[in-house]
């Protein structure tokens, strides 16, 4: 990944969580741990939105 591809999910990511914030929310330390994944490259957008869809579909189902 690039430097500017770095710099942009960057700032996606601290949008999305400055967005959670203004309702009093905060990313859970799973969806953190997601967030750093994804702004490292590690994690395409589509596979970090699979993840949280997969964990509280689960979890709402218990």
């Amino acid at each position: 990944m690039d430097q500017n591809s770095y710099i942009e999910r960057q700032k996606q990511v601290k949008f999305a969580v400055g967005m959670a914030a203004i309702d009093g929310g905060k990313p859970s330390p799973f969806t953190q741990k997601l967030l750093e994944r994804y702004e490292d490259g590690e994690i395409t957008s589509a596979q970090f939105k699979q993840a949280i869809m997969e964990k509280y579909t689960k979890a709402r189902q218990s």
